[in-house]
């Protein structure tokens, strides 16, 4: 039987991180490294990728991957998933984290959205974790244990007129974990969900300015009187993505100061 410590331990273990070169992404790979995982740090950002994986490889020396990939498109996922084969021969921890938010408008009025838009951001936050986790099976599976983390949010259950479509993907993160989970219990594979509050993240910050998240009404709805931070979600995605989390599938846990209780 594992210590109470050694159950958090990643050593050996091979994560990957969609998303996982900025924003709240840039922390969960940071994380996952920390905690003695190998991380392939993923991410349509060519350019961030190279900047993330430069820093943390000052860090952690020859434990970072970076991979320039769309999730929309399965040929650039497969590929991805090659190159970590190619890397380390196995892939244990999947964090489903890239999705379309912070660059998206919110409108006067939720019935304006284009078509266009609202088909991207199903594609990228919806499609995109079912395609990656469908394209990492056949690695993961090689040892009969794996980690599937997708990252939903807190609009799931309060739903957004401003954000309608946003709001829907969400949703559906939240089905698709449980219909996940129901397949991959008996293939050693655990599938959960972590869904943050509204986050101040680099990127979030960067497009809409220091005020977006720092709302009084915001603070004020929260049982902890503060700004959510990423570094409040790493502590659970660690969990989802260690030992400790062996008999806990198809589950959505929120982290969000207690904003409103789920």
């Amino acid at each position: 039987m594992k210590s109470a410590l050694d159950l958090f331990k990643l050593d050996g273990k091979v994560a990957m991180v969609t998303g996982g070169s900025k924003g709240i992404g840039m922390f969960y790979s940071e994380a996952l490294a920390d905690a003695g995982a190998y991380v392939a740090v993923a991410d349509i950002d060519r350019k961030t990728v190279a900047e993330t994986t430069e820093r943390l490889n000052r860090k952690h020396p020859d434990s970072i991957l970076g991979i320039q990939m769309d999730v929309s498109s399965r040929d650039s996922i497969r590929e991805a998933v090659k190159k970590i084969d190619q890397r380390w021969g196995r892939l244990d921890i999947l964090v489903n984290n890239a999705a379309l938010f912070a660059v998206i408008q919110s409108r006067d009025t939720p019935w304006s959205i284009p078509d266009e838009e609202f088909d991207r951001v199903m594609a990228v936050n919806v499609r995109g974790i079912y395609s990656c986790t469908a394209e990492a099976l056949a690695l993961m599976q090689r040892n009969h244990w794996g980690r599937v983390i997708n990252i939903a949010s807190g609009l799931a259950f309060k739903g957004s007129a401003r954000l309608m479509h946003y709001a829907a993907s969400k949703g559906a993160v939240v089905t698709l974990t449980r219909s996940m989970a129901m397949d991959l219990g008996d293939k050693g594979i655990t599938v959960n969900a972590l869904a943050p509050g509204g986050t101040s993240s680099p990127t979030f910050v960067e497009i809409h300015g220091e005020n977006a998240m720092r709302a009084k009404a915001m603070i004020n709805s929260r049982c902890i009187k503060r700004e959510e931070l990423p570094e409040d979600l790493v502590g659970t995605m660690l969990y989802l993505a260690s030992s400790a989390s062996d008999f806990l599938t198809g589950q959505t846990i929120v982290v969000n100061g207690g904003d409103y209780l789920h």
